[in-house]
């Protein structure tokens, strides 16, 4: 008779690459959507335009054109996003 061990009755089961970038994708665009009123308040805008592997290219609107602090609004997304994913992103401005 098998008898199955705790640990394989618990562990949830590897996603594959393409399911792991999809759920990636969905937290990134999840972090940015929740940054997107703290950043508004302020007149400007983050529209998430692709993700291309690590590297997350958004791009600022509003009164975040042009503004001196638009690489702190940058590196700021960029931190929500690494505590959220638990891993390094690069987050840069979209041209």
């Amino acid at each position: 008779m098998h008898q199955a061990t705790a640990a394989s009755d618990t562990a949830a089961p590897a996603l594959g690459p393409a399911a792991a970038a999809a759920l990636r994708d969905s937290l990134i665009a999840q972090a940015v959507a929740e940054l997107r009123p703290n950043i508004q308040k302020h007149g400007g805008d983050c529209e998430l335009v692709r993700i291309e592997g690590n590297t997350v290219h958004v791009k600022l609107t509003g009164s975040c054109v042009g503004c001196v602090l638009a690489s702190v609004t940058i590196q700021g997304v960029q931190g929500r996003l690494m505590s959220k994913l638990g891993f390094p992103i690069r987050v840069v401005a979209a041209e």
